[in-house]
């Protein structure tokens, strides 16, 4: 199990033909791999939630590139997959007060898991998960 911060980029996208493939190839391009990926399409625009290594930084490269992009700290928990995880995460920073702005995750290989969580107080609520022993 780990813990860690990445940092999560909002970019919007046209909801056409090709403009995944179009933004994809910009990773390529820039040699930044994905943590983990998202997306939500309204109508004619979607808006990715992309999670990237903290210590890569694509603002100027992606505004560059001709992407309109929110950048934010997230929460990265990688931990073995079980019935109820999400709940457990949700309650623990319920219990401090902290709000959940964006929560996404998928089961990985073998048993693991991958949540990707952006709330109102980063620092509170990586010491309220470190601190619950869920994790251990």
């Amino acid at each position: 199990m780990s813990i860690s911060v990445v940092k999560q980029y909002s970019v919007f996208l046209i909801n056409e033909p090709g403009a995944l493939k179009n933004f994809a190839e910009f990773f390529v391009r820039e040699n930044v791999g994905l943590i983990a990926i998202s997306q939500d399409v309204r109508y004619d625009a979607a808006v990715l939630r992309l999670a990237i290594p903290y210590d890569r930084e694509i603002s100027h490269a992606l505004t560059k590139a001709g992407f309109t992009s929110v950048k934010t700290d997230a929460i990265c928990i990688d931990a073995p997959d079980r019935v109820g995880l999400a709940r457990d995460i949700g309650a623990v920073l319920f219990e401090q007060g902290i709000n959940i702005t964006s929560i996404y995750g998928a089961a990985g290989q073998g048993n693991t898991s991958r949540w990707i969580v952006v709330v109102n107080d980063i620092t509170k609520a990586l010491n309220a998960l470190e601190a619950s022993g869920l994790f251990e």
